[in-house]
Order: structure tokens, then C-alpha cells, then sequence
């Protein structure tokens, strides 16, 4: 009796859901979806594909997108460039990959400087990879060049000419700051 009750159940859900929509009430047949072909290319290792991608974005320290900047993709595998490519007026990239492997993005100057990686990854076939390059400063677009931050190493540790401290001592003398309250020293 069970096998019947399930067996009728089942078959009214179907029919219902096959004949007839329930927001027009027009009448319906079901269609499988269109059949995806990628598990039938990943058998053929010799056919290129295209669909292993590194995708991502070239912003400087300022989170702002860098545009129109050469970037270039090494297999690190090989050790070879294999594509160059320009960022997009969003900073955007992506690369298209035909074999799989480990890789990395690379922005590049004009003369082939290489100003920034991205993160490095491993792909397999059928996989995207999302990077991001960061630059060390900000970027002029307007002179196509790297602003680099100054070099604060020269504050740190007792072998430096200059400490923060002093610096800023130095330039409070120079500018006639003088204390607002001395204050009395406290002991510990």
C-alpha cells in the first residue's frame, strides 16, 4: 500500500509541475537544461581550452586602480613570460591560460623594470585565479611613474644617523615650537 500512495504522490507533484505554470497559467512541458560540455573537453588533455584564468586588479597604496600599466604573466614553473597585457581604465586585468601550472603577474615600466608582483598561484585546468598587485607608493598617471614613500630604515635601529625622535626635535627647534607644559617628570 505504501509503494502506491508514494508512487501516486510522486507522480502527481510531476504532472503538476510539468503542465501548467502557475503564473500565467499557460501549459508547460519540462526541458532539461542544455548539456555542459567541460566535463567531456577535461578528457581530452591535448584540445586548449581557455577557461583557466588570472584575473585581478592593480592598485598603489593608496587603494586607488592603476590604469593603463604593462603587466606581464610568468609561469613560474618555467620561468618564461607568457603573456603581456595592459590594465583596463579600472586597473582590471585577466589573462587567459591554455595549460595549467603556478604563475604570477608582474607590472612592469616601460623599459622592463618590474615594479610589483601579485600573489603567486597554482592553477589546474578549468580553475580562476583572483590577484591583486599592490604598489609600494602612490602612482602619477600623469608622468607614468612610481611615487615612492620616503625611506623610513633610516629611523630605525642604533646604527641610523637620524631616530624619529630626534628628527622630530630638530624640526620643532627649527620652527620655534616651544612646550606648551613642561609638566613635572614623574617617577615610576
Amino acid at each position: 500500500m505504501r509503494k502506491h500512495f508514494f508512487a501516486i504522490v510522486c507522480a502527481a507533484v510531476l504532472g503538476a509541475g510539468a503542465l501548467i505554470d502557475a503564473q500565467g497559467g499557460r501549459v508547460t512541458r519540462y526541458q532539461p537544461p542544455p548539456s555542459n560540455l567541460r566535463f567531456a573537453e577535461s578528457l581530452r588533455p591535448n584540445q586548449k581550452s581557455g577557461n583557466t584564468r588570472v584575473i585581478g586588479t592593480v592598485i598603489d597604496i593608496r587603494q586607488i586602480p592603476v590604469a593603463k600599466v604593462k603587466l606581464q604573466l610568468r609561469n613560474l614553473n618555467t620561468g618564461a613570460v607568457e603573456q603581456e597585457e595592459m590594465s583596463n581604465e579600472e586597473g582590471e586585468y585577466a589573462f587567459a591560460i591554455d595549460d595549467a601550472g603556478t604563475y604570477v603577474v608582474e607590472m612592469v615600466m616601460v623599459d622592463g623594470y618590474v615594479v610589483a608582483l601579485s600573489n603567486a598561484g597554482a592553477l589546474s585546468r578549468f580553475e580562476t585565479m583572483q590577484t591583486v598587485i599592490m604598489l609600494p607608493g602612490r602612482w602619477n598617471p600623469s608622468s607614468m611613474q612610481l611615487m615612492a614613500p620616503p625611506n623610513l630604515s633610516s629611523y630605525v635601529g642604533m646604527s641610523a644617523v637620524n631616530t624619529m625622535t630626534s628628527t622630530t626635535i630638530e624640526m620643532a627647534v627649527n620652527q620655534n615650537i616651544g612646550v606648551a607644559d613642561s609638566g613635572e617628570p614623574v617617577s615610576p
